[in-house]
């Protein structure tokens, strides 16, 4: 087992990469991890212990009782509600999901999000949030995007990362290249399109691609893009911000599928 100064390294990006561990933290999201995940380790701290029962985390995974400051030090929340999961991480491929026997059952034939050089935690944890919601295939985030395993980014996605697939440090071109080899159409966000989402079809396949928060979205990424796609704005207003964007036009396809009774 890992002893607590092992699972303290988990806080940080280098401690998670080399052991390919991370942390789900909060009763909520613990309670919640789905089956098909594996819980390496519970911690639980002295003043959650005594109240709660800890036999459904022991049916699982070992699970270690600790005083209140060691698990304060473990925490990465300013108030920790005393329970925390080690978990093993999955480094997902793009081929497993582009056939129906993916573990993620989704409304539509095929419905990626693609986040190319997704930087702010906040909000790749909110896109990754509104794909669950919205019924994705699957979460594509290229090299150079941050981490999911961090933990504002899992706070932020309230446990979708353990409900979606999340593909990370995928090449922008191969993933678009093997979408399109699938009949896969990639729609671009992009603040000077020339097609409104309410001109497409969005009830079949297709990807959603959005672009770096600060930069916006590359030009090989705009060269490779099926449809550059803008929203409407008023007032002058020159972009929105990157989830707030991606979220209004997953839920342009919610929108449509639900209107033609899919």
């Amino acid at each position: 087992m890992y002893s607590m100064k092992d699972i303290k390294l988990l806080k940080t990006k280098k401690g998670r990469d080399e052991s390919g561990l991370f942390i789900v933290e909060g009763e909520k999201f613990v309670q919640e991890i789905p089956g098909n995940w594996r819980v390496v380790q519970y911690v639980a701290a002295q003043r959650y212990a005594s109240g709660h029962d800890l036999s459904g985390y022991e049916a699982r995974a070992k699970c270690d009782t600790v005083r209140d400051s060691i698990f304060d030090g473990l925490a990465d929340t300013v108030s920790p509600q005393g329970i925390l999961a080690v978990c093993e991480q999955k480094h997902r491929q793009l081929d497993e999901q582009l056939n129906p026997s993916g573990d993620c059952e989704s409304p539509f034939e095929y419905f990626f999000l693609l986040g190319e050089n997704l930087n702010d935690p906040g909000n790749i944890g909110a896109l990754i949030r509104t794909a669950a919601a919205a019924g994705a295939t699957g979460v594509i985030l290229t090299a150079g995007s941050g981490d999911i395993y961090n933990p504002k980014v899992l706070r932020a996605a309230a446990g979708a990362v353990l409900r979606v697939p999340v593909i990370a440090n995928a090449d922008l071109a191969e993933t678009i290249t093997a979408l399109r080899k699938k009949n896969i159409p990639t729609y671009a966000a992009h603040p000077r399109g020339t097609k409104s989402p309410y001109e497409l079809n969005l009830r079949s396949n297709f990807c959603l691609l959005v672009g770096n928060e600060s930069h916006g979205m590359s030009t090989t990424a705009e060269s490779l893009a099926t449809e550059l796609v803008t929203l409407p704005m008023a007032n002058n207003t020159e972009s929105l911000n990157a989830s707030v964007a991606g979220s209004i036009l997953m839920y342009e396809a919610v929108r449509q599928r639900c209107k033609s009774g899919h």
